[in-house]
């Protein structure tokens, strides 16, 4: 209790500062680099808050009366969401996306497993063409037959694969401000006759809209990039498209999932939110 807490705060950039000391936090007010939209937090608290909700360290501004009765609900609403990480971006949850410049919440997705979908789709491949091949034996018929079915079934799974996969990759963009839902992307495609109109749009948007959102953030930029060049090979060069193509998103959906996975801060916030003071 000896020790004087130590406070993080949002700078203008939207990026996490800290720690300092109370005394640092209280210059940084008096000077108006901390303002009444800035955020803070400290051990102790559950979540990031409003620097107006600290006593004392915003004098008391006679513009808050002239915001509406909804805005601090509002605001209240991602500091609510922001409890179970509180080094997330200020905003994440609410109706917009995170600030840029500060950690991207990364929302949780399974791995992408491009070892079993090369094994699945060449192996399929084989049987299939070496299955027709021994069909046109009769001494060898029974087997052709046996390996052409197998080759078949085996094709499906690396379909399934891609749908999988390409929901994923949609879900993680979602908290950037992503124009298309993961459900719509894969679930639109089923569409008769738009199935296949939606897939250029899904497959032709997705790079863009990827490489722009990563590229806001501090913990994404060194995320993959997505290339339309890839896109164009998967139509145009089925197998070794779709081969491409596979090995591109699943580069960056892994990415993403072991950043989520690698701390940001190794404090964590206590358990119990509580104290407002300085000390």
């Amino acid at each position: 209790m000896s020790n004087p807490q130590e406070w993080y705060f949002t700078d203008a950039a939207g990026q996490q500062t800290g720690p300092i000391t109370p005394e640092q936090l209280q210059q940084l007010a008096a000077s108006g680099q901390i303002t009444a939209e800035t955020n803070v937090w400290t051990e102790g608290l559950a979540e990031w808050l409003p620097a107006t909700q600290v006593e004392g360290l915003i004098p008391a501004a006679p513009m808050a009366a002239a915001v509406p009765a909804q805005a601090p609900m509002q605001a209240a609403a991602p500091a609510q969401a922001l409890a179970s990480n509180p080094y997330a971006s200020p905003g994440y949850g609410a109706q917009a996306a995170p600030q840029a410049g500060g950690d991207y919440p990364i929302p949780v997705v399974g791995k992408a497993n491009f070892k079993l979908y090369v094994s699945l789709l060449l192996g399929g491949i084989a049987l299939f063409i070496g299955g027709a091949a021994l069909a046109g034996s009769e001494s060898t018929a029974g087997l052709g037959v046996a390996l052409f079915f197998i080759g078949g079934l085996m094709m499906i799974w690396p379909a399934i694969l891609n749908y999988v996969f390409l929901y994923r990759i949609w879900a993680l963009i979602q908290p950037g401000g992503a124009s298309i839902s993961p459900g719509k992307a894969v679930g639109f495609l089923f569409i008769p006759i738009f199935g296949a109109i939606w897939a250029f749009i899904v497959l032709f948007k997705l790079p863009g809209e990827w490489n722009e959102i990563t590229s806001r953030y501090s913990n994404t930029q060194s995320a993959p990039k997505l290339g339309i060049g890839t896109v164009f090979c998967l139509i145009f060069i089925p197998v070794i498209g779709s081969i491409l193509w596979v090995a591109e998103i699943s580069k960056a959906i892994n990415f993403m999932v072991n950043a989520r996975m690698m701390p940001v801060q190794n404090t964590q916030p206590a358990a119990g939110g509580g104290g407002l003071s300085f000390y």
